[in-house]
């Protein structure tokens, strides 16, 4: 006899899933919520299929809900699309089925647009990019599952997005200096130091590992399966002081990501955000407005109940304050992040006279056209450009 269904929590969604019929389905983060929606659903499917759970769940169940489209699509972006894509996308469509609180139980095919131009407008900390993310990551499912044939069309195909902006920032070298003389632990010195004198991506910094390292041509090589793209092999060739600090760590970790924090675990993108905001609030010299948290000590608390209790009061506090660190460094004068020594890395490279194709090569691109779009502070740069121009070049066969 088939066991009856029964709700279960899937820890990686934060949420109570059952599965009905062969279709899983979200019933939410709260056990009073999940359970009222599991009611309702084995009220409404509580007869068997005639036919197989692939082919019977609309006519069985009704049409898909905006919470069973979301699950769908992250089951195969889970399966079909890197792991970074993956949360990328979780994140977002979370935050989107937090705001409208009804995924779990509207038609997908009663959404519209003006829900979710609703959900980012709200959003009054969220730049242009960023609100354009959301609205890509939140109308791609129903894309997706339009495609795919799950629902018939997209109920939000064509809604508009905020134009892209780029971000105004230009480090140099003083910058990063500057920069570094803020930063006392080795870990991120290593981390940002490499990043600067290698130009990579953040996420390479954070994910190279002993195997990837050709130390005696000095060069890090990753393959394709875990470069950006998945299509060709990214080589970053390295300074002497680069390479020098990837041989040291790979003498300590022979297997695993080579950079790590200073609790030994890999760097993680927010981690690394957290990080720079406290940097700029110590380059603005307003340090003391968000001082420290304590570190949190679970030694001093013998009872359980109690740990738990101190636990979640140490991460409200926790949250509170990196969210009013967050506002201050965005409302400084100096916006830098970990992708601006990237940029630095190219400005640099071309001043020092090689040509874009080099400097693109160097950068992981496959030709100048982006060196050219996106790395354009050389074109701001008026005592450069004065140089370029006084400076005398080679005289041709003429002695001119």
């Amino acid at each position: 006899m088939a066991r009856a269904p029964k709700p279960w929590f899937r820890e990686d969604r934060n949420a109570f899933f059952v599965t009905i019929n062969g279709t899983s389905h979200n019933l939410g983060s709260d056990k009073k919520e999940a359970d009222r929606r599991f009611h309702e659903l084995m009220a409404r499917g509580d007869d068997p299929p005639t036919e197989s759970p692939a082919l019977s769940t609309q006519s069985t169940l009704g049409p898909l809900t905006v919470a069973e489209v979301f699950e769908k699509f992250l089951d195969w972006c889970q399966k079909h699309r890197s792991e970074r894509t993956y949360e990328w996308s979780k994140g977002h469509i979370q935050t989107f089925c937090d705001h409208l609180k009804t995924a779990g139980t509207m038609a997908a095919d009663a959404l519209r647009p003006f829900h979710i131009v609703e959900w980012v407008e709200g959003k009054s900390t969220w730049g242009a990019n960023q609100k354009r993310g959301a609205i890509v990551a939140v109308t791609r499912p129903f894309n997706w599952a339009a495609k795919l044939g799950y629902i018939t069309v997209s109920p939000v195909r064509g809604i508009e997005k905020p134009t892209p902006t780029k971000r105004d920032s230009r480090m140099t070298p003083d910058d990063f200096e500057k920069l570094l003389g803020h930063v006392k632990d080795d870990p991120f010195r290593d981390l940002l130091t490499f990043a600067y004198e290698a130009g990579c991506r953040p996420h390479e910094a954070r994910l190279i590992e002993a195997r990837h390292l050709k130390p005696e041509q000095h060069r890090v090589e990753i393959p394709p399966a875990e470069a950006k793209g998945k299509k060709r092999w990214r080589v970053s060739y390295l300074s002497e002081g680069a390479t020098a600090i990837v041989k040291r760590l790979a003498e300590l970790r022979p297997t695993g990501p080579l950079f790590l924090n200073t609790d030994g675990n890999p760097w993680e993108a927010q981690a690394i955000v957290c990080r720079f905001q406290r940097l700029l609030v110590k380059l603005a010299g307003i340090e003391e407005k968000v001082p420290r948290l304590p570190r949190f000590e679970r030694r001093n608390f013998k009872d359980p109940v109690a740990l738990a209790v101190a636990r979640k009061a140490h991460q409200t506090k926790l949250v509170e304050l990196r969210k009013k660190r967050a506002k201050m460094a965005r409302e400084g004068e100096t916006r830098f992040a970990m992708y601006d020594l990237r940029h630095c890395f190219a400005s640099r490279k071309l001043k020092e006279g090689h040509d874009p194709i080099t400097v693109a090569a160097l950068l992981g691109h496959k030709d100048g056209t982006m060196l050219c779009k996106h790395y354009e502070g050389i074109s701001t740069d008026g005592d450069h450009l004065r140089d370029a121009v006084t400076k005398c070049g080679p005289k041709d066969s003429r002695g001119m």
